[in-house]
């Protein structure tokens, strides 16, 4: 079963770096069309209007025929050669088909119904939350950390966030998904344990997840969460056992595979990186200590956690913003739990509004963990 995991990874990891060494390449700019990097590059120095259309159309199709047919070869090479060689074989497969990906599928996407429908779903929830907190820095805070609406936010929250090391709560993230997950399962309880109620809760869990993925755009790091829990409750029914790596792997394959440019984006590589450094840092950090306390146990788990997270992605931060948060393991131990304490108090505060006590009381509780959570980012910030 282990080998079986690590050929998943390693095939998954030919298939994105098949795709971002393509990437490289004049032809496959992140974010232009072939036909459009072709003609700009070779035919227009730049421009904007290109004099000779079809003529370019041409030479960028060529372009793509000249990468791909030696993808093809390749591939039917290593096909022939899996007898012998066959994690080789496979691994270069992959590889060259992460290249196909990326000559195929750099085109820009058209904007879809479905996505127009999805901002303005997003707008309407972000005015709804907002009021919910009372608006102000809280209401702004709440619809960042909820559906990663920042629009609200000042410069001076937003300088905080990010010198705190806090900005991750922000950004959309397993964090959120996570949080999302237990309150559905927690609330979905109530149908029982028996095959059905199982079958049931899993599909209504993930009906749910999707849904808030789609709201809040498909990031990176949510659609990342969300694919890996769907692959986790698919692989029960199979009756095989939960692998990070291995979810880790398949989602990154299926999001490359579904957008080539993912790979450049700061997000994927930042969840993914931090999701790496837990699944392969953090089983073996966390045995260094043995802790007689359940509490000290727990305490040393959660730094352990967030050791390999920022270990992971400490070099990316450093190269992307010239920065590195300090106190990360302060802003971790305070920040998460107010955040994850305001997203559990969301739902409930909205559902009681209209009642003259618990409505009054939640709405109280959300505001007060909001304002909390600015006090400690701005005190965590200002050391």
């Amino acid at each position: 079963m282990r080998g079986r995991i690590s050929d998943i990874v390693l095939y998954a990891a030919a298939f994105v770096a098949g795709d971002v060494a393509a990437g490289f390449c004049a032809a496959f700019r992140p974010g232009a069309g072939m036909v459009e990097a072709r003609c700009c590059a070779t035919f227009c120095h730049g421009s904007a209007y290109c004099p000779d259309a079809t003529f370019c159309q041409v030479t960028g199709t060529a372009g793509a025929v000249i990468i791909i047919i030696p993808a093809i070869l390749t591939l039917a090479a290593a096909v022939l050669a899996a007898r012998t060689r066959a994690r080789l074989a496979a691994t270069a497969a992959m590889l060259m088909l992460g290249v196909m990906n990326a000559a195929i599928g750099r085109y820009p996407a058209p904007e879809t119904e479905m996505r127009a429908k999805s901002v303005a779903t997003r707008e309407h929830i972000s005015q709804i939350l907002y009021n919910a907190a009372g608006g102000g820095s809280e209401g702004a805070i709440l619809s960042a950390i909820a559906i990663g609406d920042r629009s609200r936010i000042d410069r001076t929250l937003k300088s905080d966030f990010k010198k705190s090391g806090a900005m991750h709560l922000m950004a959309l993230s397993g964090l959120h998904i996570g949080v999302l997950y237990l309150l559905i399962t927690l609330t979905l309880g109530i149908l029982g344990n028996s095959p059905p109620a199982r079958i049931l809760r899993k599909v209504i869990t993930l009906a749910l997840l999707w849904s808030y993925a789609l709201i809040t755009g498909l990031t990176t790091s949510i659609l990342r969460a969300v694919m890996m829990i769907t692959i986790y409750e698919a692989g029960e029914f199979a009756g095989s056992r939960r692998n990070l790596m291995r979810a880790l792997a398949i989602s990154a394959f299926v999001t490359t595979l579904a957008n080539p440019d993912a790979p450049f984006q700061i997000g994927f590589q930042l969840s993914y990186g931090a999701m790496a450094g837990i699944g392969l840092a953090y089983p073996r950090l966390k045995t260094i200590l043995t802790c007689r306390s359940a509490m000290m146990e727990k305490l040393w788990n959660t730094t352990a956690l967030s050791l390999s997270c920022q270990a992971a992605t400490a070099p990316l931060v450093w190269l992307y913003f010239g920065t590195f948060p300090r106190y990360f393991l302060i802003t971790n131990f305070v920040a998460i739990p107010l955040t994850s304490a305001a997203i559990y108090l969301t739902p409930l505060a909205l559902v009681t509004k209209n009642l003259p006590v618990a409505g009054d009381f939640l709405a109280s509780a959300l505001r007060l963990s909001l304002s909390l959570l600015k006090t400690v980012i701005g005190i965590i910030a200002g050391l």
